[in-house]
Order: structure tokens, then C-alpha cells, then sequence
């Protein structure tokens, strides 16, 4: 597979990167999630290059997302394990695979479908709720500028409260 596009593989997650996405860290993390840990899985599966690979599950150590554990049986294999920040990431999946299968279908249906695993059924959807579980839309839904925000910030909540009044 070229670096250049996701355009051939056949995952939701990869189409929503083809078109909206980083290159490589999401299907990164789909595989972690998966149950993939070992650099040469990862490669093998992905058809990525080592060197990328390196330098983005480098970037996830570095950021807290993956943890790099040297193997109890060979200390020469490493596992790259999802840690809780990169277990926060799962909605953002599950999101980008809901999406991938509505908006870069394959023409032979789903590749991917969310069960819960209790009883095999399909996931309601992912979404946005309010605080008493109610489903909210993105108008239903207003952006407020924290302590933290800068000058560009208030004035782009500044204009989606215009818009929002037109």
C-alpha cells in the first residue's frame, strides 16, 4: 500500500481518514484496539513502511496514548498497549466507523458493525447526549469559550452565535 492514499483499503476508519484525517494513527489505534501489540503485526498488516511506523507509535508512547512493554518471554519483542488515555480515544473510533460505513460505503455493504458483545446486537449509534441521556443534534448543541481561550477563539464563538441567530 502507498503512503500517498487510503484510497484501497477496506475499512471504514481508513475512508473516513481518506478523506477527513491524519494518515496511519487512527488505523493505528483501530488495530490496538483490536488486540494487535507487536511492531511486526502492525507492519505485516498495515503494509506501512518501518520507518513510519516507528516515528507515529513513537508519537503515541511520547503522548501518553500507547505504553512500550518489553515482553516477559524476550526482552528483544516490545508490546505497544493501549493506556487509559488511549482507551478514551475508542469513541472517536466507533464514531469515525458509524460514519465511514454511512459516507464511504463499500458496495458490498459493511465491513465493520458495532455489537455489543453481551448479546451480539448492533450498537444504537454514537452520539452526543445530554446530561439526563437525551440524543442532541449539533444545533441543540452551543459552544462556549473556557478561561483557556485566546482571541481567535472568542471570535469564532462570536460568529457561530451570529450564525446561530440567522
Amino acid at each position: 500500500m502507498s503512503k500517498g492514499s487510503f484510497a484501497e483499503m477496506n475499512c471504514p476508519i481508513a475512508q473516513t481518514l481518506e478523506q477527513v484525517g491524519e494518515w496511519w494513527t487512527f488505523v493505528i489505534l483501530r488495530n490496538a484496539f483490536c488486540g494487535m501489540t507487536r511492531f511486526q503485526d502492525f507492519q505485516r498488516h498495515l503494509g506501512i513502511s518501518t520507518n513510519i511506523l516507528a516515528r507515529r507509535l513513537g508519537r503515541l508512547v511520547e503522548h501518553g496514548i500507547l505504553l512500550r512493554q518489553p515482553s516477559g518471554e524476550d526482552a528483544r519483542i516490545v508490546h505497544y498497549r493501549l493506556t487509559p488515555k488511549g482507551h478514551s480515544l475508542y469513541p472517536i473510533l466507533a464514531a469515525m466507523t458509524v460514519w465511514g460505513e454511512q459516507w464511504a460505503p463499500h458496495p458490498d455493504g459493511p465491513r465493520m458493525t458495532l455489537v455489543e458483545r453481551a448479546t451480539g446486537l448492533p450498537v444504537a449509534g454514537v452520539g452526543i447526549r445530554a446530561a439526563d441521556g437525551r440524543d442532541l443534534a449539533p444545533a441543540q448543541i452551543d459552544t462556549v469559550a473556557g478561561p483557556g481561550a485566546d482571541d481567535k477563539t472568542h471570535a469564532l464563538m462570536r460568529m457561530r452565535e451570529e450564525t446561530s441567530k440567522q
